[in-house]
């Protein structure tokens, strides 16, 4: 009996739960507002890679010397987990996410546990050299109790380390183009995730202070623009931003769905329709000189 029921738990996760045509995790269902489906994965893979160029290809900024436990939050596809494991291949990483969507051939010293980061942690106190999170503002309802449990489970002279993104795009000075509709998409974006206790946006100097009253010191903050279209002046930057338009471009849909049909007081999929066109528009157009702070 215990070995159907674990059978169809585990097959009840693997199927996920479908909603407007999109998978999403069935796992702790609804704490997490975008899909995991494959169209959401290629999204999430190509982000890590323009996010990645943006940060000067460099996987980690802690001043790591010999890590021999790493914790990867919010892992997703693994992509993170994977490379840091293969660039310490001495550390043992472990990734947790909501979605069973990570790989099954990995590096030998990479382990993927399904879990959910915001409920307690049971792995034992004061043992990983690094903690990271990564883009997880759409997923964490509280930040303190996270930092808490990060505190506690990361060893004495151990660091952790935010690559966060916040998701009120901004549109700079020398755009030609205002980019509203982007910015309206942004904003309601923001009110609809407010609604189920998400905040969007990501602070360095408020994410800073959470860390600090968590216990962290030396608490440093580093801020990056990664270009939303090809605009930006330095090749490696204009890369990193036609990289992340085909992000945006192809999660426009996945990431409004859930949140402005249903978050939302009941946007109708024409209305919606009508303010991803906009935004595709807004976003393709050179003249329109959008990032996102990460």
């Amino acid at each position: 009996m215990l070995q159907s029921q674990t059978a169809s738990v585990t097959s009840s996760i693997l199927a996920g739960h479908w909603e407007n045509g999109r998978r999403y995790h069935a796992y702790q269902s609804g704490q997490y507002m975008f899909p995991d489906d494959e169209l959401e994965q290629e999204r999430l893979d190509v982000k890590y890679a323009a996010i990645h160029l943006t940060y000067g290809s460099k996987i980690a900024f802690a001043p790591l010397q010999d890590p021999q436990n790493a914790l990867d939050v919010g892992t997703g596809t693994g992509i993170w987990a994977i490379d840091f494991a293969e660039e310490y291949p001495g550390c043992t990483v472990t990734a947790v996410d909501l979605s069973p969507i990570q790989p099954t051939w990995v590096p030998p010293n990479v382990k993927f546990e399904i879990d959910d980061a915001e409920q307690d942690w049971t792995w034992p106190e004061n043992h990983f050299d690094y903690v990271h999170l990564r883009t997880m503002a759409a997923a964490v309802r509280d930040w303190p109790r996270m930092f808490r449990q990060a505190y506690r489970h990361t060893k004495p002279g151990g660091y952790i380390e935010l690559q966060e993104q916040d998701y009120m795009g901004v549109i700079q000075s020398t755009s030609r183009n205002p980019g509203s509709a982007f910015i309206t998409w942004c904003v309601q974006q923001g009110k609809a995730a407010g609604r189920v206790g998400v905040n969007l946006r990501s602070i360095p100097s408020a994410m800073a202070d959470l860390l600090r009253a968590a216990g962290f010191v030396d608490v440093q903050i580093q801020e990056f623009r990664c270009p939303i279209g090809p605009w930006a002046a330095d090749k490696q930057m204009r890369n990193a931003g036609l990289l992340q338009l085909s992000a945006v471009l192809d999660g426009l849909e996945g990431l409004s769905l859930r949140l402005l049909k249903f978050y939302d007081e009941g946007w109708t999929k024409d209305e919606l329709d009508v303010l991803l066109a906009k935004v595709r528009t807004e976003l393709r157009s050179r003249d329109c000189h959008a990032y996102w702070p990460v």
